[in-house]
């Protein structure tokens, strides 16, 4: 055993003063305070939003660059899937963006683990939903629904997609918003022709009308079903805006979704689980936009959202497949009574909007063809409107018929 020395007896009770001393520093008002070991935190893992694909395109980037650690000090990334069909491949599952490829339809969970140098980690997931798009079979003698005042008051005409055989159905001024049943045997239209905007049908030929509400609301913008049981349209109660379904045979009206301010033109998704509509919500009487509700009327979600840009959008149309809107955008001109319109897909999020054609009427209507390739709406020259199409890419246009407005294109 060794002995300690008085001098070294004094070095160490100095060390020891001196360790007291330091830990027992005073703060700026007087305070003695204690050294703390530092603290660590663990990181915090973001896998991103979760996304929807549509076959054929089987590959995403699964991307964790939002993740962060407060020490900035993550060691380690780490992907898995924890559910979803077994036919799948992450590239490079240990870093912070890889490519998944492969993907078949269904749905994918997908986890990302986030490890910092103190062993600390977090974990986030990412849903990834792969879908089929159901591609209509193309129609071959599909007929245009229009509206028109060629023969002195607006009346509601058909004709073929070629802009041939122009058929006048109606003879009632104010007719409007002519919209055909799935099966093409009925069209649903608005019509004041009593004093009140109400919702008809009649035969495809224009036989035998039928009126389908008693509101004297301002009842506009009839759609239908998917199933062609029932006819969606907006109308008035109370100082509010609301989308209403009325059963197309018979039933009473009833409102599926009310907000304050103007909500109108809603349409009808193929698969028969969400509505696209617009409201003024942000700002009354400033801005419309589009957003979606489901079936049942709730969720409701803004797809575009440019509050004061003196941009409205508006009459979305869901695409055949019921992947992508077709919708009117309207420049307002600051200053002056003037509009510029054109006429834009975007996908059933409301991402990737594009504009693909202007000189488009304001109140523009769009509507699809049955194969998805087309979008009928109303352009403007000078104080003429016609029915003109073009192509979903924005490639090719044409007209198809002078004098018209608000086509529907029958599926």
């Amino acid at each position: 055993m060794s002995h300690v020395t008085n001098k070294q007896f004094l070095l160490i009770a100095i060390s020891i003063s001196l360790a007291v001393f330091n830990s027992c520093k005073k703060d700026a008002g007087g305070d003695y305070i204690t050294n703390q070991p530092p603290t660590i935190h663990p990181p915090v893992a973001n896998a991103g939003n979760d996304t929807t694909i549509m076959l054929p395109g089987n590959t995403i980037n699964l991307n964790g660059s939002l993740s962060f650690d407060p020490d900035n000090n993550i060691t380690g990334y780490l992907w898995t899937k924890i559910s979803g069909p077994s036919s799948f491949n992450i590239t490079n599952t240990n870093v912070v963006q890889t490519p998944v490829i492969n993907l078949v339809q269904g749905v994918y969970l997908f986890e990302l683990k986030v490890t910092d140098a103190d062993s600390l980690f977090d974990r986030d997931t990412i849903q990834v939903t792969v879908m089929k798009v159901n591609h209509p079979p193309a129609c071959t003698n599909c007929k245009i629904v229009f509206v028109s005042d060629r023969d002195g008051t607006q009346d509601i005409y058909s004709c073929n997609a070629d802009g041939s055989n122009i058929r006048r159905l109606t003879n009632n001024a104010a007719a409007d918003d002519p919209a055909w049943s799935p099966d093409g045997s009925h069209i649903a239209f608005a019509s004041d022709r009593t004093g009140h905007s109400e919702i008809y049908i009649m035969n495809a030929d224009g036989s035998n009308v039928e009126r389908r509400t008693f509101s004297e609301s301002y009842s506009v913008n009839p759609g239908w079903s998917p199933d062609g049981a029932k006819i969606v349209y907006s109308a008035s109660s109370n100082g509010d805006g609301g989308i209403w379904v009325v059963g197309a045979v018979s039933g009473s009206p009833s409102v599926l979704f009310e907000k304050p301010g103007r909500i109108a033109y809603p349409s009808w998704s193929p698969d028969g689980t969400k509505l696209a509509l617009v409201s003024d919500w942000f700002a009354y009487d400033f801005v419309y936009d589009i957003f979606t509700i489901n079936a049942d009327g709730t969720n409701f979600t803004a797809l575009t959202d440019d509050i004061f840009d003196q941009i409205d959008y508006v009459h979305p149309s869901w695409s055949p497949s019921g992947t992508k809107l077709a919708v009117a955008i309207i420049s307002h001109w600051i200053g002056a009574s003037q509009y510029d319109t054109k006429v834009g897909v975007m996908n059933g999020d409301g991402s990737g909007l594009t504009a693909i054609i202007s000189g488009a009427d304001s109140k523009t209507r769009t509507s699809w063809s049955a194969d998805g390739t087309k979008i009928a709406y109303t352009s403007l020259l000078g104080l003429r409107k016609d029915i003109s199409w073009v192509s979903a890419d924005g490639s090719a246009s044409g007209t198809i018929v002078s004098n018209g407005w608000n086509a529907d294109w029958q599926h």
